[in-house]
């Protein structure tokens, strides 16, 4: 995880003074390294070498979503809780494929990690093969649409005639 505003929580977590770049620490299974801040080839480089990714923010969102690894997204909070049926809606979308009780796991987890519950580990982990295969799927799916550049030519093009 990158150092920054939860390294306080981190250290925390694992009973330390501190959570800076170089430090590692590991309980029970949960192993965490303490990251300094890269450039953008190198975030999507640490994205496609992890298992799962937890990201905050639309901009990590889409860069998860690309790296075909199932990941955890903590959507900005917004007055009024207006970030939540933007989450439900991303969930709606890119779990519409997975097995019911993958699909509502993997929806409760997403919730609990924006506040709304408490994180089923166990549960997360039980889903986690159609969880991965999800997440290639979908990359592959995004892969189709094609770019947004490309596709609005095409679009002004059929305007044109």
């Amino acid at each position: 995880m990158p150092e920054g505003r939860v390294s306080g929580a981190v250290a925390r977590f694992f009973d330390l003074p501190a959570f800076a770049t170089g430090a590692h620490a590991v309980r029970g299974n949960l192993s965490a390294h303490a990251l300094a801040f890269t450039d953008q080839p190198g975030y999507d480089a640490l994205l496609w070498a992890s298992d799962i990714n937890f990201v905050r923010g639309e901009d990590s969102f889409v860069r998860a979503q690309w790296a075909a690894k199932p990941f955890v997204w903590h959507i900005y909070p917004q007055a009024d809780d207006a970030h939540l049926p933007k989450l439900d809606a991303a969930l709606a979308h890119y779990a519409r494929t997975l097995p019911a009780d993958a699909r509502d796991a993997l929806a409760r987890f997403w919730h609990a990690w924006n506040g709304t519950g408490r994180p089923d580990w166990a549960e997360f982990q039980r889903h986690l093969p159609a969880l991965k295969q999800r997440a290639a799927d979908w990359a592959g799916e995004l892969a189709q649409v094609g770019d947004l550049a490309g596709n609005l030519a095409l679009f002004a093009k059929t305007q044109l005639k």
